[in-house]
């Protein structure tokens, strides 16, 4: 543990394996799907363990839409008119939350295969290839499982969807539909995909393309049973103050599909012996922690960690200066360290601390929009989310639990979890925490985040050339990165700032990330949340690349301009709102 300090040293040898593995093997007692009885059983151990030790505990509830898959079937047809094929074999698969159900018949059609990608958070193209093919009145397969894909299908007339597992493991994950981030409101409700949607093995999927290429047609017959609606959720909460009222937020979800050892009792164990850490240390702390452990994440796209960001929003504007994101730590087998996740003003602070705990320099992985990052609208800049994992060579193409094949199944059980891995895990986490707590300025670089947004826009800028002017931007962009660079300089001067100076300071980096957090990470903006679907940089200003691939008398050019022109002006806006925060600053200082 090279360059810790002995106080963070003594720190991290509090954390227990055998303590976060005793809360893991409590948890995994209980199917934890969301409103379930299992989950009330794990919020009021959680509740219970933190009362135990004299820390207070803010229970919240609020009434949530959620959906819960019951079963599905694909059955093969054999030759013949549609009526009257005979069911030659009847395929394992599972519906999706949120999915269309429908009637004990089921629906009947031919399949259409179109290649996909394997990266549901993070495919772009598999969109694209559905749009160019004829879909009414048929039954859409394929390894994509990004949203946006059954969204495209549903919207071209497809009748049912399959998603064929793009890894060849033998189990089904379960998974959601829903692109809308959160409860839906009464204009995203309808956004929402009707169509059946299930997920089949991958060697069944490879069987059905066989079928196809010999036959030129294959017919299935895909029925599916959901149950949506409104439920009541609990949420506990821990809220630790410190000298100031900024804080850090701390978070990973409660509920799970099954036993969720790894995603994500684990995270909820992490979170738990963090609650105790901090409490006991409260009184070194710069600034407060706040630690939430949030329901309705599968079943209800994220509902608790929405619902904390809209109805706490002011605390998290003005205060809140770190989201740390706690899913599936500690996975058996997982080792590497490669890759991190982290936003560009917070890369080298999360390189140094999984360096200095793993022995291990990571590359930094720009965030997805997926997992409970429901703060960036609210402008939270935010820190990790999946930690370790396992071997490239062994991973499934999955979302979480280090990239083991058991993510998502009924096979993720608490064998699955190694208690040296998760306890390093939650070291990381609660040393970053502790650093961004502790530390009397802020160690979140805006000049990393201001050169990200300038190299995005340069980028896009050269790209799209007198098609759509972003010179200007460019140029603010530019301005706001060396004047950052001027405040980072002046970290130097810390020791010998007084307290108004440091509270300047910090300010000023909470200030400026919270007009440029939104602009980099959302096209809705600060008060709606964006879909869960793949989102490349800087998103609102991204479909300006798509000028460079049409006409510019293509209507579909115009209406894109139109777009584009009102994106620029709430980008050019942040800018020079994040600007006017960092002068201000620097003028004080000189």
């Amino acid at each position: 543990m090279k360059g810790l300090s002995e106080i963070e040293r003594r720190l991290l040898d509090k954390l227990s394996a055998d303590e976060l593995m005793r809360h893991v093997e409590y948890l995994c007692q209980f199917d934890r799907t969301s409103a379930s009885s299992g989950e009330y059983e794990a919020i009021d151990y959680i509740v219970s363990e933190l009362e135990a030790v004299g820390i207070p505990v803010h229970l919240h509830e609020f009434d949530a839409y959620l959906s819960f898959p019951q079963k599905a079937s694909v059955e093969v047809l054999g030759a013949g008119c549609c009526q009257s094929r005979k069911v030659e074999k009847v395929l394992r698969a599972k519906t999706r939350a949120f999915s269309g159900s429908t009637s004990p018949e089921g629906v009947t059609g031919e399949v259409v295969y179109v290649p996909g990608g394997s990266d549901m958070f993070t495919d772009f193209d598999t969109k694209e290839k559905l749009e160019q093919r004829q879909l009414a009145g048929k039954i859409v397969m394929s390894e994509g499982g990004g949203r946006q894909n059954m969204l495209t299908a549903h919207r071209l007339g497809a009748i049912a969807y399959i998603h064929m597992w793009p890894s060849g493991e033998d189990v089904l994950h379960e998974g959601i539909v829903s692109p809308v981030w959160g409860t839906p409101t009464s204009i995203t409700i309808d956004n929402i995909p009707d169509i059946p949607v299930v997920t089949i093995t991958n060697a069944d999927g490879e069987m059905i393309k066989q079928r196809i290429a010999e036959d030129n047609s294959c017919v299935l017959t895909v029925k599916t049973e959901v149950e949506t609606g409104w439920r009541r959720l609990r949420m506990p909460e821990v809220r630790i103050p410190g000298k100031t009222d900024d804080f850090v937020l701390v978070g990973g979800h409660i509920d799970s599909w099954h036993f969720g050892a790894t995603d994500n009792a684990s995270g909820n164990a992490t979170c738990l012996e963090l609650a105790k850490l901090f409490w006991d240390h409260r009184h070194e702390l710069y600034r407060g922690v706040r630690i939430a452990w949030w329901p309705g994440h599968s079943t209800g796209r994220y509902a608790g960690s929405t619902w904390y960001a809209d109805n706490f929003w002011f605390d998290l504007h003005d205060h809140c200066v770190t989201y740390i994101n706690i899913d599936s730590p500690g996975p058996l087998g997982a080792t590497q360290y490669s890759l991190v996740t982290a936003v560009a003003e917070n890369s080298l602070f999360a390189q140094e601390v999984v360096e200095q705990l793993t022995g291990q320099l990571p590359k930094i992985e720009r965030p997805v929009r997926a997992g409970d990052q429901s703060f960036w609208g609210v402008g939270v800049t935010s820190l990790f989310m999946l930690l370790s994992e396992l071997p490239e060579d062994q991973k499934a193409a999955v979302g979480g639990s280090g990239g083991a094949w058991w993510w998502h199944t009924e096979q993720d059980t608490a064998d699955k979890v190694s208690p040296k891995v998760l306890l390093l895990d939650t070291q990381i986490h609660g040393l970053a925490a502790y650093r961004i707590c502790t530390d009397e300025l802020l160690p979140v670089r805006l000049v990393d985040m201001a050169w990200e947004l300038w190299s995005i826009v340069d980028k896009l800028s050269n790209r799209v050339g007198q098609l759509f002017d972003l010179t200007q931007l460019n140029r603010e962009l530019y301005h706001l990165h060396e004047l950052t660079g001027q405040l980072e300089k002046l970290r130097k001067q810390g020791d010998s700032m007084t307290d108004d100076e440091k509270h300047l300071f910090n300010n000023t980096i909470n200030r400026a990330t919270k007009f440029l957090t939104p602009i980099n990470y959302t096209v809705n903006g600060m008060f709606e949340h964006d879909p869960a679907i793949p989102t490349p940089p800087l998103p609102g200003l991204a479909p300006a690349a798509k000028l460079a691939d049409l006409g510019s008398d293509q209507p579909m050019a115009k209406f894109l301009y139109n777009g584009l022109v009102r994106q620029r002006n709430r980008v050019q806006y942040a800018v020079r709102c994040a600007t006017i925060e960092v002068e201000k600053c620097l003028r004080y200082f000189a």
